[in-house]
């Protein structure tokens, strides 16, 4: 039964032409540690606009999602269990108290209810998907309904009257140990019918996924013990292409031979981007480029990875990338006392900028 929930807080022409492809409007940087929260920054230029989520007591999210300019991250249950959703022209942020020990993961944007803003989060603890209306600023939200979501729900998407939600199959009560392979299960709004996706050969506790239309791409780090050094990878990460219509897998593609980490990105130029680590000695960070339609990996030819350098030719290595509609690279750099950069290269693979970006940052998204 889950417990009450509170809030806290606070050109025309003749006919149709193709645009041009434009630069991001900004860029979204995630502060996940040390001073949780979102840094803001410009296209072009240093300046920058800070939104604070918090004290880092408060706050532990790697990843957040961006829709209509709203940001929205969880806390989990080590952080306080909660949502944080932050209004980017406004710079306000709305705190919501979610049940102990509900451990949630995703939260997305959902379908509205009498104009009240409504978001689906997944509640890793809780086995399930709990849609909740916000309502005014200060009062206190209504839960909306609650879907079975298997062992260990970390993302959901909406398609074709349902909600699919992707289970990461693992232990996340206790120790976060993979079970078996990721499974998306469809939960209908009217009816009792499910239907259940095995991603076979997809593992990971933190699987995430992203829609196009109607096909789904899911994307898990793989499978790790980290219980003693040097720590042993069992499987790596590996992203799945699934036709939610047809309710079939159309293409599965591993991540690179002893790699691990599955955070993917999907980038403005219509290409897959996941970051990782390069193994499990150094945790080198690497990104990987994937071709929507077949999952076929964009390396440099010499390596699966994208080929990221400086001015002077010198490798450059960063995390948590996607590509504008220009084809340039976006991605984030810690450096000493967890300062981060976002760094930006041409469709070529050349740096050509690099700003500060606030402290600790764990993700980034383009508006």
């Amino acid at each position: 039964m889950l417990l009450a929930l509170a809030i806290q807080g606070g050109c025309a022409g003749d006919g149709p032409t193709a645009a041009a492809p434009q630069p991001p409007r900004g860029i979204v940087v995630l502060d996940g540690f040390i001073q949780p929260g979102l840094t803001l920054l410009a296209d072009t230029g240093s300046a920058s606009t800070r939104i604070s989520f918090g004290p880092p007591t408060e706050f532990d999210a790697g990843n957040f999602t961006l829709e209509r300019d709203t940001v929205l991250a969880t806390s989990s249950r080590g952080a306080g269990n909660l949502l944080h959703v932050a209004t980017l022209p406004a710079g306000l942020v709305r705190r919501v108290q979610l049940p102990p020990n509900s451990n949630p993961a995703t939260a997305r944007l959902a379908p509205g209810s009498g104009g009240q803003p409504t978001v689906a989060v997944a509640l890793r603890d809780s086995g399930a998907v709990v849609l909740l209306a916000l309502g005014a600023s200060g009062g206190a939200p209504t839960r909306l309904r609650t879907l079975d979501a298997g062992t260990c729900p970390t993302d959901m998407v909406r398609a074709d009257g349902a909600w699919w939600i992707v289970d990461s199959n693992s232990s996340c009560r206790t120790n976060y140990a993979v079970l078996g392979d990721v499974r998306i299960i469809r939960v209908p709004d009217a009816g009792t019918t499910r239907d259940t996706i095995v991603l076979t050969g997809l593992r990971g506790s933190g699987a995430g996924a992203h829609l196009v239309n109607d096909v789904l791409y899911v994307a898990a780090g793989g499978d790790a013990d980290f219980s003693r050094f040097p720590y042993t990878l069992r499987s790596p990460g590996a992203v799945a292409k699934v036709d939610l219509r047809n309710r079939r897998v159309l293409a599965m593609r591993p991540m690179p031979a002893g790699s691990y980490g599955g955070g993917m990105r999907w980038g403005a130029d219509g290409a897959l981007y996941v970051s990782l680590y390069q193994d499990l000695a150094t945790f080198t960070n690497r990104v990987v480029k994937l071709r929507a339609d077949d999952l076929a990996m964009l390396g440099d030819g010499t390596s699966p990875w994208l080929s990221l350098r400086a001015a002077t030719g010198a490798e450059v290595t960063c995390g948590s990338a996607m590509a504008d509609a220009l084809g340039r690279v976006h991605c984030l750099q810690n450096g000493a006392a967890s300062a981060t950069s976002l760094l930006v290269f041409s469709p070529a693979g050349t740096e050509v900028r690099r700003v500060a970006a606030g402290q600790g940052g764990v993700a980034l998204a383009l508006r």
